[in-house]
């Protein structure tokens, strides 16, 4: 059997020599490549050439997407040449109003929204859609990152309810 006292020469250990007789004990060169911890020796063990070529290139793609991604909100960048309209009022309120308003009479959290034209009158729909009712629980649509063309459009889809 090798000499324990070699370095490069692991110990044996107890069922090594239980199990395997002296020509099963595969020889193990270390090199001296270790660091002793509290009497055991720990193994310096390189990197794999693949992991370094999938670090490299986990890196190169973070730093691609760092530098060419863009944010995307689709709902508060509209486009600014586009004129607002009842089509795209109607997907404001779809996205933002219609978790606590019906577009029909009927009511939700909130009243419903047929005929709003009628029961409050242009200057205080605005008044509204600008600020709100903060006494009645109803946050300002522009505190819900919706711009001015989102603003008039929603108003536009709202006179469109007519009774």
């Amino acid at each position: 059997m090798a000499d324990p006292r070699d370095p490069k020469t692991p110990a044996p250990t107890d069922l090594s020599q239980k199990f395997m007789s002296e020509e099963e004990v595969e020889n193990h060169r270390d090199d001296g490549h270790y660091t002793v911890v509290s009497d055991i020796k720990v193994a310096h063990g390189k990197v794999p050439k693949f992991l370094k070529f999938v670090y490299v290139g986990l890196a190169a793609w973070g730093l691609y997407y760092a530098l060419a991604a863009s944010p995307i909100n689709d709902r508060t960048e509209a486009s600014p040449s586009a004129a607002p309209t009842a089509e795209a009022g109607a997907e404001v309120f779809s996205t933002t109003c219609a978790g606590c308003h019906n577009p029909t009479a009927e009511r939700k959290i909130g009243p419903g929204l047929l005929g709003v034209q009628q029961r409050l009158g242009d200057k205080e729909l605005e008044n509204v859609l600008h600020n709100g009712r903060p006494d009645k629980g109803m946050p300002a649509p522009p505190s819900l990152n919706l711009n001015d063309n989102q603003i008039q459009s929603l108003k536009l889809y709202l006179t469109s309810l007519k009774k």
